[in-house]
């Protein structure tokens, strides 16, 4: 497998994307060999657990690293810090153990990650895996950015509503001018960057707009995450079906039309048919260990801190999810918040069985 290949095993529109970048920048050519050899190994990995031991091992694992945040954001679900958070040193063994199992990227989120002291140890411990790092950027470093400068298995997506106003309204007053000065940084230091955003009722139309589009990647940005949002029923932020719809086909344009990588939830699982959380494509790992079906959806019957994470993926849990088929594409942009019920009887089934174990 050679670099193309790599990258088309993404997505071929990843690899146009991403290729014409990567040749622009030497030093993430340099570990290319090192990474395409662990992605071999890690779906080598992947499949013979899954023929041996029947158990299913995401290929991305996403840490929530810290609860911590010098933001307060309207609607945030991140919980209020409670109790001990896992360390660094934690989290180093649980992508040990997530390595052994054939996990290739992970994404580390929070909370803000960079309040975490020396948090990029983690990916320059792992040169051997693929990294993203979800933040608000308004706690980055001169240090930080010269560490970002020298790794090569690294992106840094970075928090934005849309413009000035959408964006200081929900995140803080000068929010969004810290946020495109950190984007600008971070590309011209040659750091693969882009932008992760919540789509609400407030902000989609902003995001139709090829114009918008087209400011982010003249500054450097190579990735989007358009993630649509989660919240109580009847607050006026979700999106209707008609405006999904519309803002769907606006985003398969985009993918078509635009020189940056696009990412959109829940419309890019539909080929799947529906969530691919649960293991399906990746886990969660909360700050306090929980093994969770994905960062929304809090459930969890294992804590990293007193099991290990494949007993975790061997949970009931999640094959129950499966087996019930509370994956499968509900009214919303989420399908286990459309299962609601039906997740409850789930999780205590899982308890009282291992109770009467």
């Amino acid at each position: 497998m050679n670099l193309s290949n790599l990258t088309n095993a993404v997505s071929p529109r990843f690899s146009r994307v991403i290729l014409p970048w990567l040749f622009k920048n030497p030093k993430y050519l340099k570990s290319a060999p090192n990474l395409i050899r662990s992605f071999q190994e890690c779906e080598m990995a992947r499949k013979e657990l899954l023929l041996s031991e029947d158990l299913l091992v995401p290929p991305v694992v996403i840490l929530s690293v810290t609860n911590n945040c010098n933001l307060h954001c309207q609607g945030c679900f991140v919980e209020k810090p409670s109790g001990r958070q896992l360390t660094l040193s934690d989290w180093n063994n649980v992508i040990n153990q997530a390595k052994d199992l054939g996990v290739f990227a992970f994404l580390i989120a929070g909370g803000e990650p960079f309040l975490v002291e020396n948090l990029l140890d983690l990916v320059l411990n792992h040169k051997d895996r693929v990294f993203a790092i979800f933040s608000n950027g308004t706690n980055i470093g001169e240090k930080q950015l010269q560490l970002l400068k020298t790794t090569s298995n690294t992106a840094i997506i970075l928090s934005l509503e849309g413009d000035e106003e959408l964006t200081d309204q929900r995140r803080g007053t000068g929010v969004y001018s810290t946020v495109m000065e950190m984007l600008q940084k971070l590309s011209r230091l040659g750091v693969l960057c882009g932008v992760s955003v919540t789509i609400t009722t407030e902000n989609y139309t902003y995001w139709m707009k090829d114009e918008n589009m087209d400011t982010l990647a003249s500054i450097g940005a190579k990735l989007c995450f358009f993630i649509e949002y989660i919240g109580p029923m009847g607050d006026g932020k979700t999106l209707s079906a008609e405006q999904r719809q519309l803002f769907r086909q606006k985003v398969l344009q985009y993918k078509d039309e635009k020189p940056i990588f696009i990412v959109h939830s829940p419309g890019d699982e539909e080929p799947f048919g529906g969530c691919v959380s649960a293991g399906r494509g990746f886990i969660h790992v909360n700050a306090f260990g929980d093994l969770t079906p994905c960062p929304v959806t809090t459930v969890s019957i294992h804590n990293l801190k007193k099991t290990t994470l494949k007993e975790g993926l061997k949970s009931d849990l999640f094959k129950q999810i499966m087996e019930n088929k509370l994956l499968e594409n509900g009214d919303g942009p989420c399908s286990l918040m459309a299962h609601q019920d039906e997740l409850r009887q789930i999780v205590l089934s899982c308890f009282q069985e291992n109770s009467v174990g």
